[in-house]
């Protein structure tokens, strides 16, 4: 059961680190211009907010995956039970059987 749903994950995991490292750009060195360090605070801004999305979006497919595969294993738990009513079913006509069966064996002995 778990490793189905790491099959599943797994095959996501590097799209996801990959989104959630962004590389942003670099704070110019205290000696530029006030402008200049405003703008690439405004770009790292940008930047993250698109990661932020990215993450989002990841998360929300990743959501999805997950959701089918409860559903695929919730339809696999109904039919495993179902099998295991069937089963007890069956055993308990077999008990049945054989508890009729060593009846009738112990009156044709006895007569």
């Amino acid at each position: 059961m778990a490793a189905t749903w790491i099959t599943i994950a797994a095959s996501s995991l590097p799209e996801i680190i990959r989104m959630a490292r962004p590389l942003f750009t670099r704070t110019p060195p205290v000696d530029n211009s006030h402008q200049q360090r405003m703008d690439v605070i405004g770009e790292q801004i940008a930047e993250l907010q698109d990661a932020a999305t990215q993450n989002a979006d990841s998360i929300r497919k990743l959501a999805t995956d997950m959701q089918k595969t409860i559903e695929v294993l919730q339809v696999g738990a109904d039919q495993a039970e179902r099998r295991l009513r069937r089963a007890n079913q069956m055993v308990l006509i077999a008990t049945t059987i054989a508890v009729l069966a060593f009846a009738l064996a112990a009156y044709a002995l006895a007569n």
